[in-house]
């Protein structure tokens, strides 16, 4: 033990300077961080009883009073016009509106919520109020909206005696507080608890609480992320009380011993002593429980108090020295073991507990070895995403029960890391990352991307030490908060806010504080970072730095793999890198969740707003740019979600040897043996169950293990798909993942499809009119028109499977996605969509029995097509294709397909080919090859901003039938893509350009969910190929090269497939193999 005494002195700055002080000069100097606040410490409540600290239940704590729920509240636009007198107790505030605390104002109907990425929200050139640029540290003086909030609280009765405290744990603006009329405080940083001590200002019963919150201050510069642009409670508001001689901080250390086997317990502990006169005596106790509630450890520490002379209050610090737990459950985000550490403080008479709290502890050693980031002596893959704070409806504010929701999305989908983006999280945050196991990468609340990453005069924060104190204010308020997580495992610096001495000052100091790694991703390859954590960085880039010897530095991409609308491309494509190398550990994607506001229209539908959708016309803007997430704003998940799942499992099924019936489980945990799952094997046969078994293995993380299976056929002996799937699922259940979760799967191939050999079949004969070729049979009609070539008319047994004659069309164009619009591509590959739209004219028709040939040719891109029919007398049409754009410089294709509409009495699509979700060519390793089924009403995915969606590839047929079961199958010669729909292509496509950049414009193309109407008929697409949807960035990064369809005489493609017409008592499925 050893007793180190500091004395702390608390300055209470005059009240007079700060109620009649120039209130605009103080919300713009950034070396005036707070007032009156107290020192940061980290997490814990304090209780009267070892007990009650022992379960650490802060609803039942008797020494906490929450100040959540509505309060009364003043909100002006005008700096000037703010009220002054607010906090005097006597004022009347009856006729104030009320607002739910926690919640920013702006989703209470106060102000204008305002989207923008890089910029800062009151700059929009040429747009009063708006600013023209930013000018640091000030803000717009006048035009500066002001909330201003009042409460009545009552003290409770028990606390006479105590010590008192606020706390306001996120408030977004600069904050003044007042109480009882006497002001008490300030503070800028919007993500870490604003905490002062109202001992002196609270009085028995009846309290009056005020604060003031201006939008705009100094603060903004270094909080300039990427997200909703809010004001307000963020947070819980509470008050809290603590005996006179108390906890003041605390800092626990559990790392383990060299060899990773034993567990050290050291801990420092801060008292204050506020009595008067102070405590003479106490003793420091404290106990360490295991989860069943044993005591692992115990130590008592009786002190003597030396209060020093003059002062009302001191601080004693006491380390207590390293205390060995042999062989501990170790903590990591795969075995999230805890211990709890309760801490008192005691009388040393009689034992009688004065004050004891309690902190989760986790035994873990993170550090960097072998050049890479290791948790417990061995590196860990990070396998994470970006996540910010947002509530659909409140804004900012984030219940638990939301946060369940993701931690339950994260478990499931495999997800094992989160970078706080771009700020620490609320605290409960971080002890259900303890709980559940999830590793942190905690980031300060530092981003000035406004003001660019320039070092010189004028440029990048990082450089100007006006700023330094507010840089270090930050991010010392984070690690004290923080410090005791065993689920923090690194500390970020911030957030493209430049590189200079500001950081080199932040990345000293916490070095010089914990020993965990520090990064910071605008160091990019400086000294401040023991990480290279670069973003957006390309497959083929981060494999070259592995490959370079001379970095010694693991790469950890802090973000990746943009999930923009319909995105997640390539994401495969990165993990194939990611895991051949040492010396690349993951990444975080970007970003977790869409940042979209609820909203509803006239008729009670639900949308969700983004960018652009508040405010008048000049309002600044980055649009849809806020909708980046894997899962929709409510944690609904969408179809690259379960990609990400999918490329993310722990448990590789690889090298499948049908001929010798073994299967390889590669290992990839860090401290899991796969015994901890149960392993079962499905065959099918064009997607039924002919086998199945189950299988148990043993195998160390990183180990490779073959299994012996047993019914793998060794000829073909049907004429389906055989197919074989792993499954890995959960044996023992776990938080969120009941037994039997699926948490790793894989699809092999064994056989392919075989087709019987065709029968002759007898062809239609023809009839010709002027404007029109027939052909007809049994029960059958097909006409073609003679000037557009087209199919305008194909039924059988009555039924039309032509709607308005819009027959089998060339088509090369899809809705632009918003990777789309972001390279460009709405424009750049237009010529595709005058293609597409261009009127049908067939350059040549040939007709004879059996058989139409038609030439359409597109000048604007130097491309023909050419398409033969085959028609038979049973109704059955063959289709052969080939196109070719024949000239290089013709700009690269969306899509290379055939479009047609049919009615909308054609409910129902069945397929066989990669689903059940929507996938494509560069995002399919998640959808298993089998039949599915689905009413074409769902074959939508509703996407915040409209466009392409649904698409399903390798598909070997598909049907369209109606009610009665009747309708038409498509039979591929190999395989295709499609898409069916009643949402035409047209309703989704928002246009050459979506003008999202600031500031806000009134352009019919800002659209959303609820503006694409279905339509009474089914628009059907049978592709050769769609291009990918890419993913590697949202601003002009493209699809990997082989999911792109490039032009040049090299690339003509042939394609083809069979129409099959059906009745209602036929099985299609016995005519998919004689086509």
């Amino acid at each position: 033990m050893k007793n180190l005494l500091t004395v702390a002195c608390f300055v209470i700055l005059p009240l007079s300077s700060t109620a009649q002080g120039d209130r605009y000069k103080q919300i713009t100097d950034p070396n005036l961080t707070s007032i009156n606040r107290e020192t940061p410490r980290s997490t814990f409540t304090s209780y009267t009883n070892e007990k009650d600290a022992t379960a650490n239940n802060r609803k039942d704590g008797t020494l906490r009073l929450s100040l959540n729920g509505k309060w009364k509240f003043n909100y002006v636009d005008s700096f000037s016009t703010r009220p002054t007198d607010f906090m005097l107790p006597e004022k009347d505030v009856s006729a104030w509106a009320d607002i739910e605390v926690p919640g920013n104002w702006e989703r209470q109907g106060f102000g204008i919520p305002i989207y923008v990425n890089t910029s800062y929200e009151f700059c929009s050139p040429g747009y009063a109020p708006y600013w023209d640029k930013p000018n640091p540290p000030y803000v717009p003086e006048e035009w500066n909206p002001t909330g201003t909030y009042r409460r009545d609280f009552n003290l409770p009765a028990n606390w006479d005696g105590k010590e008192i405290f606020l706390s306001a744990d996120g408030t977004k603006g600069a904050a003044f507080y007042y109480l009882n009329g006497t002001f008490i405080g300030m503070n800028k940083d919007a993500k870490t608890p604003a905490r002062f001590n109202i001992t002196r200002q609270v009085k028995p019963g009846k309290n009056v609480l005020a604060v003031q919150i201006h939008r705009f201050s100094d603060a903004n510069y270094l909080e300039c992320q990427d997200f909703w642009r809010l004001s307000g409670f963020e947070r819980d508001v509470y008050l809290y009380a603590q005996p006179q001689l108390r906890i003041s901080d605390f800092k626990v250390e559990s790392p383990l011993d060299a060899d990773y086997n034993n567990g050290i317990l050291k801990f420092k502990i801060k008292i204050a002593n506020s009595g008067k006169p102070v405590y003479p005596s106490y003793v420091i106790s404290y106990k360490l429980l295991d989860k069943d509630g044993q005591q692992v450890a115990t130590s008592d520490y009786a002190v003597k108090a030396m209060p020093a002379p003059g002062i009302s209050q001191s601080l004693n610090e006491f380390v207590f020295d390293d205390n060995i737990i042999k062989s501990p459950k170790q903590w990591t985000a795969e075995t999230p073991d805890l211990y709890t550490l309760v801490i008192s403080l005691k009388k040393p008479e009689s034992g009688e507990v004065m004050e004891a709290t309690s902190v989760k502890v986790g035994f873990r050693t993170v550090e960097m070895k072998n050049n890479q980031l290791c948790v417990n002596g061995k590196p860990i893959l990070v396998k994470g995403v970006n996540v910010h704070e947002h509530n659909e409806h409140t804004g900012h504010y984030v219940t638990e029960e939301l946060m369940l929701k993701d931690f339950e999305l994260w478990k499931k989908y495999n997800v094992n890391t989160v970078r706080t983006c771009h700020y620490p999280q609320q605290e409960r945050f971080y002890e259900l990352c303890d709980e559940y196991g999830i590793y942190v990468i905690d980031e300060a609340n530092i981003e000035s991307h406004g003001m660019g990453y320039n070092r010189e005069v004028g440029g990048t924060l990082a450089n100007n030490r006006l700023f330094m104190d507010a840089h270090l204010y930050r991010t010392i308020n984070m690690y004290e908060r923080d410090k005791n997580h065993p689920s923090v495992i690194v500390w970020s610096l911030g957030n493209e806010a430049g590189n200079g001495i500001n950081f080199y000052k932040t990345y000293s100091a916490l070095k010089e504080l914990d020993s965990r790694p520090v990064q910071y991703e605008q160091a990019h390859l400086e000294w401040n970072s023991d990480i290279y954590c670069p973003m957006y960085t390309r497959p083929a880039d981060i494999e070259k730095y592995a490959k370079d010897p001379k970095h010694t530095r693991p790469l950890i991409l802090c973000e990746y793999a943009h999930a923009m609308g319909n995105s997640l491309g390539n994401f495969q494509e990165y993990w194939d890198v990611i895991e051949k190398y040492p010396l690349l550990q993951g990444g975080c994607i970007w970003d977790w969740v869409d940042q979209g506001f609820a909203e509803k229209i006239a008729d009670g539908r639900k949308y969700w707003t983004y960018g652009g959708d508040y405010g008048a016309f000049g309002t600044p803007s980055d649009g849809d740019f806020c909708i980046n997430g894997v899962v929709y704003p409510d944690r609904t998940v969408k179809p690259h979600t379960t990609e990400m799942g999918k490329v993310y499992q722990n448990i590789k099924f690889i090298n499948f040897k049908k001929d010798k019936g073994t299967i390889d489980l590669r290992n990839d945990f860090s401290f899991t043996n796969l015994d901890k799952y149960n392993y079962h094997y499905i065959i099918r046969d064009h997607g039924k169950e002919i086998y199945t078994d189950k299988f148990q293995v043993s195998g160390a993380p990183g180990e490779t293990v073959t299994v012996q299976l047993k019914g793998i056929p060794q000829a073909q002996t049907s004429t389906g798909d055989v197919r074989i799937e792993f499954y890995a699922t959960v044996r023992i259940a776990e938080p969120f993942l009941p037994v039997g979760t699926v948490i790793a799967r894989e699809q092999n191939y064994i056989y392919t499809f075989h087709k019987d050999k065709v029968a002759q079949q007898e062809v239609a004969p023809m009839k010709e009119t002027d404007t029109q070729v027939i052909y007809s049979g049994k029960n059958f009609k097909a006409v073609f028109d003679k000037k557009s070539g087209l199919l305008v008319s194909y039924q059988y047994n009555g039924a039309e499977y032509i709607l308005n004659g819009q027959g089998l069309h060339p088509n090369f164009w899809r809705a632009p996605i918003d990777n789309d619009y972001g390279a460009g591509l709405a424009r750049k590959l237009g010529v595709w969509k005058e293609a597409s739209y261009q009127d049908i004219m067939a350059a040549s028709f040939n007709a004879r029995n059996g058989e139409v040939t038609c030439t359409y040719q597109f000048p604007q891109t130097d491309a023909t097509w050419d398409i033969t029919y085959k028609i038979y007398t049973n109704g059955v049409i063959k289709v052969d294709n080939r196109f070719v754009a024949a000239n290089e410089k013709t700009p690269m294709i969306p899509r290379i397909g055939l479009r047609m509409q049919m009615p909308e009495t054609f409910t129902t699509l069945t397929y066989y080919g990669r689903g059940p979700e929507e996938n494509y060519r560069d995002r399919r390793t998640s959808q298993f090859f089998g039949e599915y089924s689905t009413p074409i009403k769902k074959m939508y995915e509703p996407y915040i901003r409209p466009q392409e969606n649904n698409h399903r590839t390798d598909i070997y047929w598909c049907a369209l039938t109606n009610k009665s079961g009747a309708g038409l199958l498509l039979v591929a010669d190999r395989t295709f893509e499609m898409n069916a729909s009643n949402y035409p292509l047209e309703t989704l496509d928002s246009g050459d350009d979506l003008h999202n950049a600031a500031p806000r414009t009134a352009q019919t193309n800002h659209r959303h969910l609820t503006d694409p109407k279905p339509e009474k008929m089914v628009d059907l697409f049978i592709d050769y190929r769609m291009m990918g949807v890419g993913g590697d960035n949202s601003w002009g990064a493209l699809a990997h090269e082989p999911y792109l369809i490039r032009t040049g005489a090299q690339n003509a493609v042939e394609y083809g497939f069979t129409l099959v017409p059906f009745g209602r008592k036929t099985d299609f499925r016995n005519l998919i193999y004689q086509y």
